[in-house]
């Protein structure tokens, strides 16, 4: 099963909040948060949706119960469940539609596994992983034990054995005086003693005693036969459940018996016998075909024919090919080409006549022009127009700013100077660093204002104080833990005074019950007591004594009333022996419980007393703070609430002091503004000439006072001197840009002057260097210097393009010559090569010629290819041939490797081999589980013991044997009833005859310590079964896995400890029990776990608990396994080595891992690959 997303809707400090753990090749997710986080809260998260949440919680803090909402996605196969688990007794599992779900659908997912299981085996931590090392130091590294407690998650397991051997010991020792079985049996001896020593002598007596004694030893013969008979009952039901298993154990002995010499193969034999057998037959299929296909691809190859001359001329034909069609196009093309040389030739003609009509064409080359030549007129004839606007533009820029820059200087001279404006700034900026620092005066007066007031309320609330709340700050309280220890002990003292009181309260009741027994054997006639016996014998004794002294016969008369009287008495209690021996207990048990009453209300008063002393013990602890305390229960509330009072009183006391340090910041910027404004406003008195001017600095509605008036408090606010100084800064400094910016245009206007004063006499010397150029540009074109740019540019382009129609009838005439020599070399190729590898086209023409010659090539590369695939095709084969030969061979080495195992000749054998290994397998599985029944319902007897005791029973006779057995038990039994019924009638009639009571009351305290001794007794035999089966299933426990689970664990072990151990093994101390010992080499003799250090032991455990997980997950459902902080004690290499071992685990089912260690994820990330990392 595993997780895929968790949900906490509402559970915790958690509010919609989500984890998703979607599926990986690698299922551990590192979940990380720093300490408060809440990772305890999701690991409870986890097992609440699970198993519900309980009835009392601590995760409602923030959410009410009826809200609690956690929800979760599980996937267990192709398996999915989806839904929530809210809090409350019934339907608390819903689905996605707040629908009910059953709880049988999650436990499917569960496996059945409880919570206390779940917990136990798939979740621990840091404290149980350090709780299991110190159990290995407590335990010695006993095998049985720690292989137990690895596998079940039980940190308890050596505690409850000791606690069971502690409990024993308390009970019963073999040679001690202390224990409570020893004093019952001392108390019943003496008992018995003083009922001898204080009994009459007289024959009858005797005769009851002895009557008495052979009775108890009736009775205990009887118990003795009972005791034999239901081990023999208890014996033959062994047998009748142990026979048939024996019996299959051994009928599967004499089976194998039959396999003896059957030799075990593998489990995979069979799978590689078929694979083999298969293998073959392919493989010679697979030689055969690739056979008959090589011969058919030969044959192929055999009749292709490859025209290797004409190959060899590939080039020559492709190039001949290629020249075709420019030769054909070229044919087609040279008419048009001479047409257009003529009529370029005209038209070059008449260009010429236009500007030199004296010239002809040939002469062209009188009016030279170069490249040079012609770029220099073509730049004169663009740069004219350029330099004349130039001259003009600059003329016009100069004058614009001549004006400009007097304008400028008329500004500046109207403009005032301006004041020192540094102490203002200054002033501002400490101002305004501090932010809105009477808003923050405001909230933290109101602030103030309300813990003030929260903390009056509070301090109404508490109670039982009349101080103040600087008093109760001030208080001397008692601490929470000395509250704690008093809870702890008036807890006590109530919890021993309801214990005495129902003591107290069954001692009455029995009183009670036993005084409405007597009334009702009062009810049947009055039961004669010892006590009425006695005054009738004193009566007739006293009429004896005066019969004696005067005889009348009145006394006579008198005397024998008293003698039939006590006669009476005595038939009575011979005929009522039984109600007067009911009556004695009754009035016995009466006794005792009126006793045990008194005891309890001795102890009541003791308690009583105790807790008045603990009372003024408690009022005294609080008389430094002078108050009467309620209960400390009571009293830990209250002084939380006085701690929070406290607190709250620190909280206001600190709020108080940053309003006074807000408060004398606000005073001090306040007074270091005015001063600023001030001091501006008497720098005004400097410009009193100029009103206008000055009234742009400060308005007339601003009046500052004189500098005495700054300590009077009535200072403007901070928030209107800040404005006022934003303000007049903002204007001074305006009109200080003004300036500036005048100045600077001013600066900028007298350079432009300058410099376009330079541009105007550079312009005029570019014009006069311009006409020079010219006159130098038109003398190639042989034309005046007057001429106009325009027309000597006109010349020019015509002139060009007469040469360009001259080079161009140049060029076609070329042109024509290379046509016709190209066509006559082609022809002359053409037939050369015909000549060389195709005599037959000799006559044809190159048109028909050069086509045949390609499309021949053309054939024969085709052929060249087609042999070449059938040549790979070819070679194909040859290699599937030798995979199948070789296929072949190792089919054949498998199957003699199979048949040389099973020792047989042939497959048909090999077939019967495996069908008897498989057989005898089964039997041998069916043995071990016959042999772990035996041992489950044997009570731990050995195998042998069994089959002997088995051995001397008739299967036939054992169902009336038990029968008879069980008819023998219950006839027994009702003979031991009534010679307890006899020995109780003996013992009342043994009390009656004694002369006092003391043997009475021997009588009783002797019953009463037998009751103990029963009672004892029994708990005695139970402690000691509860021991001896635990003990015993350890024990069959390591037995069963202490090999693989050893080895395993040895590996692990090893691998945690980075190679410190190579190992464990395990060795018997000196009371011959089997120990773990810790291997620094394969050669030593081994380290105990008493000798290794506590990180090492935590490491030993972890190995142990991880061997056991393994085991277990091969024979069950996996579940989530959930670690929290387990490295916390670890270094970075253990714990590398640790998450490596988890990475590995984690393929076999998921594993949550919790920790606020940074550094854990940054190893996980590193050593395992693809982990989830989520972050809360």
């Amino acid at each position: 099963m595993k997780i895929l997303q968790l949900e906490l809707n509402a559970f915790g400090p958690f509010t919609e909040a989500k984890l998703n753990f979607p599926t990986q090749p690698s299922e551990l997710h590192v979940i990380y948060g720093a300490n408060e986080a809440g990772k305890s809260t999701l690991r409870r998260a986890l097992t609440h949706f699970f198993f519900g949440i309980p009835e009392r919680t601590t995760d409602a803090y923030l959410h009410g119960n009826e809200h609690l909402r956690i929800g979760a996605r599980l996937r267990h196969g192709h398996k999915e469940l989806y839904g929530y688990r809210r809090k409350g007794r019934k339907h608390t599992l819903l689905d996605a539609h707040n629908k009910p779900l059953a709880e049988t659908d999650l436990q499917d997912f569960l496996g059945g596994m409880n919570e206390a299981q779940f917990t136990s085996l798939f979740c621990f931590d840091h404290e149980h992983l350090r709780q299991g090392g110190e159990n290995l130091l407590t335990g010695g590294g006993h095998v049985g034990e720690s292989l137990f407690a690895a596998s079940t998650g039980s940190l308890k397991l050596q505690n409850v054995l000791t606690e069971l051997d502690k409990e024993a010991k308390d009970l019963f020792k073999a040679k001690g005086s202390q224990p409570r079985l020893n004093q019952a049996l001392r108390t019943y001896k003496e008992a018995c003693e003083r009922m001898k020593t204080h009994s009459l002598s007289a024959s009858d007596w005797s005769q009851k005693a002895r009557a008495l004694e052979e009775a108890q030893k009736q009775h205990y013969q009887i118990s003795e036969r009972l005791l034999a008979l239901r081990a023999e009952h208890h014996r033959l039901q062994r047998i009748q459940r142990t026979r048939p298993l024996l019996q299959r154990r051994q009928e599967l002995m004499d089976e194998l018996a039959t396999l003896t010499n059957v030799i075990l193969l593998p489990d995979d034999a069979t799978q590689r016998r078929i694979a083999a057998h298969l293998t073959l037959h392919t493989a010679q299929s697979q030689e055969q075909q690739a056979t008959q296909a090589m011969s058919d691809l030969q044959a192929q190859l055999d009749a292709i024919t490859i025209p290797q001359l004409l190959l060899a001329q590939k080039t020559t034909i492709n190039s001949l090919r290629e020249r075709l069609g420019s030769h054909l196009k070229a044919a087609r093309d040279l008419p048009g080409v001479r047409t257009e040389m003529r009529t370029d030739e005209s038209h070059a003609h008449t260009l010429l006549r236009r500007i030199y009509p004296h010239l002809a064409l040939l002469e062209i080359h009188k009016v030279c022009v170069t490249d040079p030549q012609r770029e220099s007129l073509k730049r004169l004839a663009d740069n004219h127009p350029t330099l004349r606007e130039k001259q003009l533009n600059i003329a016009e820029n100069l004058e614009k700013s001549a004006q400009k820059r007097a304008q400028c200087q008329e500004m500046l001279a109207e403009l005032p100077l301006s004041p020192d404006l540094t102490k203002l700034q200054l002033a501002l900026i400490h101002a305004l660093r501090q932010g809105d620092l009477e808003d923050s005066l405001a909230k933290d007066s109101k602030e103030i204002r309300s813990l003030t007031d929260r903390a009056e309320i509070g301090l109404k609330q508490l109670g039982l104080w009349s101080g103040t709340l600087v008093e109760l700050e001030q208080a001397t309280l008692p601490a929470s833990e000395m509250v704690e220890r008093f809870d702890r002990q008036f807890k006590d003292r109530e919890n021993e005074q309801k214990r005495i009181k129902e003591r107290g309260t069954e001692a009455q009741q029995r009183d009670s019950r036993a005084s409405q027994k007597i009334d009702a054997l009062c009810w049947a006639g009055k039961v004669p007591t010892e006590d009425d016996l006695n005054r009738a014998r004193q009566i007739r004794q006293q009429n004896w004594q005066t019969l004696k002294q005067r005889a009348t016969p009145e006394t006579y008369q008198t005397f024998e009333g008293a003698m039939l009287r006590a006669d009476e008495v005595v038939d009575r209690l011979r005929r009522e022996a039984q109600r007067v021996a009911e009556q004695a207990n009754l009035l016995a048990e009466q006794t005792a419980a009126q006793t045990e009453y008194e005891q309890q209300k001795k102890k009541w008063q003791l308690v009583n007393q105790s807790m008045q002393t603990l009372q003024r013990e408690w009022d005294a602890s609080w008389q430094l703070v002078k108050i009467k305390p309620w209960t400390p229960a009571e009293m830990r509330s209250w002084l939380q609430e006085c701690l929070n009072l406290r607190q709250h009183a620190g909280i206001l006391r600190e709020r108080q002091q940053q309003w006074g340090i807000k408060q004398q910041l606000s005073l001090e910027l306040r007074q270091e503004l005015y001063q600023a404004l001030l001091d501006l406003q008497s720098a005004q008195t400097a410009f009193e000439h100029d009103t206008k001017q000055i009234s742009l600095f400060y308005p007339e509605k601003t009046k500052y006072s004189t500098k005495t008036e700054i300590n009077s408090g009535t200072l403007p606010c901070l928030r209107d001197l800040i404005e006022q100084a934003q303000t007049g800064l903002n204007t001074i400094t305006e009109c200080q840009h003004h300036r500036e910016n005048l100045e600077k245009q001013h600066k900028n206007l007298l350079f432009d002057c300058q410099r376009l004063e330079s541009a105007k006499q550079q312009a005029q010397h570019a014009l006069e260097s311009w006409q020079t150029e010219w006159a130098q540009a038109l003398v190639p074109l042989q034309l005046p210097v007057e001429t106009p740019t325009e027309t000597a540019r006109n010349v020019l382009d015509t002139l060009d393009q007469v040469s360009y129609q001259w080079d161009k009838v140049q060029n076609l005439k070329r042109r024509i010559d290379l046509m016709e020599r190209d066509a006559d070399v082609f022809h002359q190729d053409v037939i050369a090569l015909t000549r060389q590898i195709a005599a037959d086209l000799v006559d044809g023409t190159v048109e028909q010629v050069v086509p045949e010659l390609s499309n021949r090539l053309n054939q024969a590369e085709k052929d060249v290819t087609r042999y070449e695939q059938l040549q790979q095709r070819l070679q194909a084969e040859q290699r599937r041939q030798v995979h199948a030969r070789e296929q072949l061979q190792t089919a054949q080495a498998d199957l003699q490797a199979l048949l040389q195992q099973a020792h047989c000749s042939d497959l048909d054998a090999l077939e019967i081999a495996e069908q008897q290994s498989g057989q005898k397998k089964s039997l041998q599985r069916q043995f071990i589980d016959i042999e772990q029944q035996l041992l489950e319902q044997g009570d731990g007897f050995a195998l042998i013991d069994l089959s002997q005791a088995a051995a001397t029973v008739d299967i036939d006779q054992l169902p009336g044997q038990l029968q008879n057995l069980a008819e023998q038990i219950r006839v027994i039994e009702q003979e031991r009833s009534e010679f307890d019924q006899k020995i109780g009638e003996l013992r009342t009639l043994l009390n009656q005859m004694d002369g006092n009571d003391a043997a009475a009351q021997a009588a009783d305290e002797a019953q009463l310590a037998l009751a103990d001794i029963q009672q004892l007794s029994e708990r005695y035999l139970r402690i000691q079964l509860a021991a001896t089966v635990l003990r015993k299933s350890i024990e069959r426990y390591r037995e069963r896995h202490q090999g693989p689970l050893v080895q395993r664990a040895s590996e692990l072990f090893e691998r945690l400890t980075l190679g410190n151990f190579c190992g464990l093994k395990t060795d018997y101390n000196d009371n011959d029990q089997p120990v773990l010992l810790g291997l620094r080499d394969r050669h030593s003799t081994g380290i105990p776990t008493t000798g290794m250090s506590d990180g090492t032991r935590d490491q030993l455990y972890l190995a142990l608990r991880l061997a056991s997980l393994e085991r277990y997950l091969e024979k069950n459902l996996p579940l989530p396994l959930i670690l929290d902080d387990i490295l916390i004690n670890f270094d970075d290499n253990r714990s590398r080595a640790t998450l490596e071992v988890l990475s590995e685990l984690c393929q076999r089912t998921q594993i949550l891992f919790f920790t606020h260690h940074a550094r854990l994820v940054e190893l996980a990330q590193t050593v395992v690959p693809n982990v989830v990392t989520q972050i809360i």
